[in-house]
């Protein structure tokens, strides 16, 4: 089992890696979205008035 150990290691790495990332690619694109669409409302809301 000690000779699978740094195998293991680099995959709990990769693993928490790609866990890591994808939370900030979702994190990111949330932000990207909300701003638009705050954007996107004060447009309509100067068209309003």
């Amino acid at each position: 089992m000690s000779e699978f150990a740094p195998v293991i290691i680099i995959e709990l790495f990769l693993v928490f890696g790609g866990v890591v990332a994808f939370a900030w690619w979702q994190f990111r694109d949330l932000r990207k979205e909300r701003e638009k669409r705050m954007r996107l409302e004060e447009k309509q809301a100067g068209k309003d008035e």
